[in-house]
């Protein structure tokens, strides 16, 4: 007997989106979609979205309430099927940018280098080291632009906002992380933990990087929500009783089950707030020299 009839089967389109369905976006790992499936809203569509850079990750149009945002399954639709180091991280973000969106929330799910930082805890990083090395980290791969300033790293209005959600839902959020992005898929060794330590990384996970870094080439306001899923190698013992799989599984559950009411909050506040950041200005000195116009098709 064959495979079932997925309930929405996605679609590829080649062209701009007509409908300018939402202008935020959020990116997830692989219980992302049974999320969306049980409690985050309403699946309006599912599409594939082709791009110069292949096709993207399934992308679920979601509505909440009146609130509409896009959802995309790094990893997969309905289940874990691509490694981070095999994301097409620039067709996901070419896809997002060609259907309108200005913002992306990125949950991410790493692992602690610090004792400050445990398991179930939401981090709000404010700082990246990428060690990844195989991956396509450009959109310009054959073009004198793109050399962008990363400071700060990620938007400080959009981050500013989650921090101010997750203060009103009493969360105490760990704002000031860095997060490390190793290549993957393996987890690091004993002594690679001991370096990105020493390197300063408080997280270690494998994703964020170079979607980041796109999301910056493109102008595009970007922000990390992280939720701590694991001590790094070797850390569990300095002075921390190990937690129980049992234990450490309910607990990340537990930070899981607020990432519905989390979105939705921030999507509550979103509209009302105040954007001082330049995200959007990222290309401007290109724009400024006619390098470049304002149509970012035109860049690659």
């Amino acid at each position: 007997m064959g495979e079932s009839r997925p309930e929405v089967l996605p679609r590829v389109l080649s062209g701009t989106y007509e409908d300018r369905f939402s202008n935020l976006a959020f990116i997830g790992g692989g219980k992302m979609y049974r999320l969306a499936r049980e409690r985050l809203g309403t699946i309006s569509d599912v599409l594939v979205k082709e791009t110069p850079f292949g096709c993207s990750t399934p992308i679920l149009f979601m509505q909440h309430g009146d609130r509409r945002f896009f959802l995309v399954p790094r990893h997969g639709e309905r289940e874990y099927r691509v490694t981070a180091p095999f994301v097409n991280y620039r067709a996901n973000v070419w896809a997002l940018k060609d259907l309108g969106v200005e913002r992306v929330v990125a949950w991410t799910g790493p692992g602690s280098l610090s004792s400050e930082l445990r398991i179930g805890d939401l981090v709000l990083p404010d700082d990246l080291i990428d060690m990844t090395r195989n991956r396509a980290t450009t959109f310009f791969e054959r073009k004198g632009i793109g050399i962008l300033r990363q400071n700060p790293v990620f938007c400080p209005t959009l981050g500013g906002a989650l921090t101010q959600v997750l203060t009103e839902m009493a969360l105490r959020p760990k704002c000031g992380a860095t997060y490390v992005v190793s290549e993957g898929p393996r987890l690091e060794t004993r002594a690679e933990a001991r370096a990105l330590q020493a390197m300063g990384g408080d997280l270690v996970g494998m994703t964020l990087a170079p979607e980041a870094f796109l999301a910056r080439e493109l102008e595009m306001c970007y922000h990390p929500v992280a939720y701590v899923t694991a001590w790094a190698e070797g850390v569990a013992g300095e002075g921390k009783a190990a937690a129980s799989e049992e234990e450490r599984q309910a607990r990340i559950d537990e930070t899981l089950q607020l990432m519905p009411e989390i979105n939705w909050n921030l999507l509550a506040l979103l509209p009302a707030t105040a954007w001082a950041c330049s995200c959007q200005d990222s290309m401007l000195r290109y724009k400024q020299r006619k390098i470049i116009d304002d149509d970012f098709h035109t860049w690659i």
